[in-house]
């Protein structure tokens, strides 16, 4: 499905971001991951183009856009992905939020029963759609994992929890830490899909100490004129408001 606030169409360059809310995205950063020990499912799938959408946060979109794949089969010889231009018309506004905030927001079997029972009972064509598809996706869970059942089955608001945020982001519960370069591995043996952080503490190089890499500063981490400029949700308005208000908004009880 489409996000909620399309962002600009950005198929090839030269383009200009159109101007709009700020994009939320799923991603992962500090905890264990889903489908490799280092990636999240939709990164690992196609990590080069969540770099390359990292990469229009950058003041300079060439310092972390990844190398273009190459030519499909019976194609032109030229790259089917064109590089970006030098300087954008805007940086793109971007909140991801990684697992280890979207995680410990959930939604228990007991919370949908307490709600969509009494509908059910009285006939809600909206409950009784619903409780056919939760009804299997807590049994399947409950099947997984070790030492929970029944009613304290509970399912995991990845992608709703982006949706929240776009429908409440001016609620001063949430927190969200600006500017931080967030980059992509996209050719690594083990690690495709990593979402890779500069922990290091070094200092910045001077703002007049050119672009690219120098000795020193392999990767180009420390020029404060490149790197991506991404930000990333630390705290939410609760982890236990948010399925009560999920349950509220789509039932209307």
């Amino acid at each position: 499905p489409p996000p909620i606030y399309p962002p600009a169409s950005i198929p090839e360059p030269p383009f200009r971001l159109i101007k709009a809310p700020q994009t939320p995205l799923r991603t992962s950063l500090n905890i264990r991951n889903q489908v490799t020990p280092v990636a999240e499912f939709n990164t690992y799938a196609d990590s080069i183009a969540t770099a390359r959408v990292y990469a229009l946060t950058s003041p300079t979109p060439n310092s972390t856009i990844p190398p273009s794949p190459p030519a499909l089969p019976g194609s032109q010889s030229l790259p089917h992905l064109a590089p970006y231009p030098a300087k954008l018309s805007r940086q793109l506004k971007l909140t991801v939020f990684p697992l280890d905030i979207t995680t410990p927001h959930k939604i228990t079997r007991g919370q949908v029963k307490q709600t969509i029972q009494p509908l059910i009972e009285a006939g809600s064509p909206l409950a009784e759609w619903t409780a056919a598809f939760l009804n299997s996706t807590f049994d399947k869970v409950e099947s997984l994992m070790e030492g929970i059942s029944g009613d304290s089955v509970g399912l995991e608001l990845h992608d709703p929890l982006c949706i929240w945020y776009a429908l409440t982001h001016d609620d001063a519960g949430w927190k969200i830490k600006k500017d931080e370069d967030i980059r992509i591995e996209t050719t690594g043996q083990w690690t495709r899909g990593m979402t890779v952080v500069d922990r290091r503490g070094r200092k910045k190089r001077a703002p007049d100490d050119g672009e690219g890499e120098i000795p020193g500063d392999a990767g180009n981490w420390l020029s404060p004129n490149a790197g991506n400029r991404v930000g990333r949700c630390v705290q939410s308005p609760g982890f236990d408001i948010f399925a009560p208000y999920l349950l509220q908004r789509v039932f209307g009880v």
